[in-house]
Parts: structure tokens; C-alpha cells; sequence
């Protein structure tokens, strides 16, 4: 028998923050205080759920939320540093030269350069590159911070794919496995985001006008991801669908394309260099390892890349003070909407709400795979982390489809491609969108923007688990 009030506690948290940000047009930080207050409470007053899994619940989302916070602040010091430089501005520029409609550009950067910062950094640190770019290519704050967050439909191998690892050790699937099922999957998504950005950007003109090309982007990143999954390493997947594409769109501009800002891009690869080393060179990598949490991932690449810009750019000391202040006011805002919101979903895990959901959903029998894209959607939108919601749905989604007859190899795969598209949604990737545009209190604005393309994702999953 399902338990109907047992899943209304379950799913609070959730709705607790939709209702806040998108009806009640609260802040982040207030929602997110309202999740866990909600998270929390129903892990304590309801029989089902464990309370007294929840300190331990709240100490593992503290160790989440400090890696997170980690990484965003090395990323808007290297940002507010570019722009000390003149960097982001010349980049810009020299966009603006190489693509005049803005709509064209969009693409670009959601399916192509955006993917392959994702997938190289994880994290949401894209959104913290891209969305100033697009901000000084013209682009509204809004559009810009919308834009920036769909650019990260490469997530499921976003970090060189360690969520992705996460959930092929929980299915009992190898990585290059449930790497390229997901990258069968995310092949018809990704001219989704292409489309759906020169719609924001240009309207129903700027589809007629350019929606052929941003499918072909699209299938370029789809099938360059799939290709490298299967036949080179799966964890570069999602970076090279990104290049892919990039290069497809700069090949068609090859005319325009003189006057590289060299000096402008130098940073970026100097930091791509860093994460190439520090992920790629196993000795570099288990060396860093050794050394502790603050080594590991991209936030140490991020802080010396800042570093470098200032050297590069002949950045003094006042003016390195003066965007470091400035970076510590965007960050600290940003913080306590993270913590809160990270906390929250780790309640929800620790105590069973998660678990409590998965068996409802195991008990629909042959409708259960339409279902089954919703329940990792929910996930990754509680989480914010392709890694959290693998962890948190991953055995149950396998189990419930051992129990209903599904290959577990299709339902690993599309929890790990739901969870990751419906993480940008979550509130606090929304609240690194609003970051980096300069619109903190404004994130239920930029989710109810942003939800179009993601919802069409998982109702395709859903009808591709139906036919299947």
C-alpha cells in the first residue's frame, strides 16, 4: 500500500522551494531555509523517517557545501580579475565581431563552449564564465544568467564525469557503459538547449533564422560526445562534444575569425592546462589527493589561474584588494542560499524521504518508466549534483527496475541523465546564475525561464522509457 502522506512529507522540501521562488518570488537564501526547515521536520515528526540520521545528514552536507563554495569563489575571483584585465571585455569583442546576431552566438555558447567548461570543471563553474561573456555581449542579465545555466547540459560528465562514476558503481555498470548509454540518451537533448537559445535570444525570428544551425550544433556535441565515450575516454566525453561543436561554429565563421585576443584567452588556458594535469596525470592526481579536500577538483586550478591573470595583466596590489572584495560580496550572499539548500538534500537522503519515494514509484509496475525520469529529475533538483542524486536514487531506481522487468542499464542511464539535466534547476545553481549577472534575489525569475527545455528532456526520457 502507498503511503500518500508519507510522500507528501517526503516531497516537502521540494515543494516548499518551488512554492517560495517561483510563487512567492522569495530569495534563495529564504527558500532554502524553508527546504530544511521542511527537510527537517518531516525526518523528525514522521514515523518512517529516521531522525537520527540526521546530524550525520547535516555534517556530510557541510563537507558538500564547502567543496561547492570552494569552487565558486575561485571562479568569480578569476571572473572579477578577467574584467580588471580588460579580458572578459576583449573576448566580447571580439564574439561580437566574429558572430553580429546574437541569437547565432547563443548556440554557440550553450551547446559548444559552455559544455566543455562544464565538463572540464563541473561544479557550475561554467555558468560562472559564461554568463559574464554573455552579459557583455548584450545580453540581458536575465537572458545571460538563463543562457548561462542551460549551457550545462552536458553535466552528466561534468568534472570529467564523476558523477557518472558514482552511479555506474551503484548499478553494477561499467563507466564506459553508462557513459555512452547516457550519451545515446542526451543525443536528442542537446539541439533542445541549441533551439530553445536562439528562442530567448531572438524569438520565433531568430528560430527561423538559425534554429537549422543550432540543431546541427546540438547533434554535433551529441554525437562528438558519444563517439569519445565509446572509442576514446569516456570522462572527456562531454568536453569534446563541446569542442566539437565550437569548432563546427567557428568553421563557419573562419572569414571573421582573425584577431584572436591571445592575451585575453591566456588564462583560460592556463586554467584548462591545470585541470588537464590535475585530472588527467594519475601521479599528479594522487598526489594532490594525499595532500587533502583543498587540492583536489578545480577550485586550487581556479585561484591559480586568478593569480596568473593578475601577473598576466599587470593587475596591482590595490586593484587585486578591490576584486577580491568584490568577490567576497557576490560569494557571501551565495553561500548560506548553497548550504541551506545542500543540507536539505542530504536530510532527504539521510533519513529515508528518498528511499520513501523511490518504493512509491517502484509500486506503478509498467508505467514505472515513465516515472522513473521524474523520480531522478527530482533528485537532481533537490541536490543540485549529478554525484548526490546518483547516490541518492541510483540503488533504488535499479532495484524498482529489477522488480518491473526494465533493463538496468536504460534505467541507470536515464536516472543519470534526468538527475543532471534537472540540476540546473536547483536552487542553487540558480543562485550562481544570479551571482554571476548580478541578480541575487531574483533566482525564482531565472527558474521559471529556465524550465522549458529541461521539462521537454524529461518528458522525451519518459516516452524513451516507455517505448523501450
Amino acid at each position: 500500500m502507498v503511503d500518500i502522506l508519507g510522500i507528501v512529507v517526503a516531497l516537502a522540501p521540494f515543494l516548499v522551494a518551488v512554492v517560495a521562488l517561483v510563487l512567492l518570488r522569495r530569495s534563495a537564501l529564504w527558500a532554502g531555509f524553508a527546504a530544511l526547515g521542511a527537510a527537517v521536520a518531516g525526518a523528525v515528526l514522521w514515523p518512517a523517517l529516521d531522525a537520527l540520521r540526521v546530524p550525520g545528514a547535516l555534517l556530510d552536507g557541510a563537507g558538500t557545501s564547502a567543496r561547492v563554495l570552494y569552487v565558486l569563489f575561485g571562479g568569480l575571483l578569476l571572473y572579477n580579475l578577467l574584467s580588471a584585465g580588460g579580458a572578459v571585455e576583449a573576448v566580447s569583442r571580439y564574439l561580437g565581431r566574429l558572430e553580429p546576431e546574437k541569437e547565432a552566438l547563443a548556440a554557440g555558447v550553450v551547446v559548444g563552449a559552455a559544455p566543455f567548461f562544464e565538463s572540464v570543471t563541473g561544479f557550475g563553474v561554467a555558468v560562472v564564465i559564461s554568463a559574464p561573456i554573455l552579459l557583455a555581449a548584450g545580453f540581458s542579465p536575465l537572458k545571460a544568467a538563463v543562457l548561462a545555466s542551460w549551457g550545462q547540459c552536458a553535466v552528466p560528465w561534468g568534472a570529467l564525469g564523476v558523477g557518472t562514476v558514482i552511479g555506474a558503481d551503484l548499478a553494477g555498470l561499467s563507466f564506459r557503459d553508462l557513459s555512452t548509454a547516457s550519451a545515446y540518451l542526451n543525443l536528442p537533448l542537446y539541439p533542445i538547449y541549441g533551439v530553445a537559445a536562439v528562442a530567448l535570444a531572438g524569438g520565433i525570428g531568430g528560430v527561423r533564422r538559425h534554429g537549422p544551425e543550432a540543431v546541427l550544433l546540438g547533434i554535433i556535441t551529441g554525437v562528438g560526445t558519444l563517439l569519445t565515450s565509446l572509442y576514446l575516454a569516456p570522462e572527456l566525453s562531454g568536453a569534446v562534444g563541446g569542442l566539437c561543436a565550437t569548432a563546427a561554429f567557428l568553421a563557419r565563421r573562419w572569414r571573421r575569425a582573425t584577431g584572436v585576443p591571445g592575451r585575453a584567452l591566456l588564462p583560460y588556458g592556463f586554467l584548462l592546462v591545470l585541470l588537464a594535469v590535475a585530472s588527467g596525470v594519475s601521479v599528479v592526481r594522487e598526489a594532490l589527493e594525499r595532500l587533502g579536500p583543498i587540492f583536489t577538483g578545480p577550485g586550487l586550478p581556479l585561484l591559480l589561474a586568478a593569480g596568473f591573470t593578475a601577473v598576466v595583466f599587470g593587475i596591482g596590489a590595490a586593484e587585486t584588494g578591490r576584486a577580491v572584495r568584490g568577490t567576497v560580496a557576490q560569494w557571501l550572499p551565495t553561500a548560506g542560499a548553497v548550504l541551506t539548500f545542500v543540507l536539505a538534500g542530504e536530510v532527504v537522503a539521510g533519513s529515508g524521504a528518498a528511499a520513501l519515494l523511490a518504493s512509491a514509484a517502484g509500486s506503478l509496475g509498467p508505467i514505472y518508466p515513465a516515472v522513473s525520469p521524474v523520480l531522478g529529475a527530482l533528485g537532481g533538483a533537490l541536490t543540485g549534483s549529478n554525484a548526490a542524486s546518483n547516490a541518492l536514487f541510483m540503488p533504488l531506481q535499479v532495484e524498482a527496475a529489477r522488480g518491473v522487468g526494465v533493463p538496468v542499464e536504460i534505467t541507470a542511464a536515464v536516472q543519470n541523465v534526468a538527475g543532471s539535466h534537472a540540476s540546473l534547476l536547483a536552487p542553487q545553481r540558480m543562485v550562481l546564475a544570479a551571482t554571476a549577472v548580478g541578480l541575487l534575489g531574483r533566482e525564482g525569475e531565472i527558474l521559471r525561464y529556465a524550465m522549458a527545455p529541461v521539462a521537454v528532456s524529461i518528458v522525451i526520457l519518459a516516452g524513451i522509457g516507455l517505448l523501450w
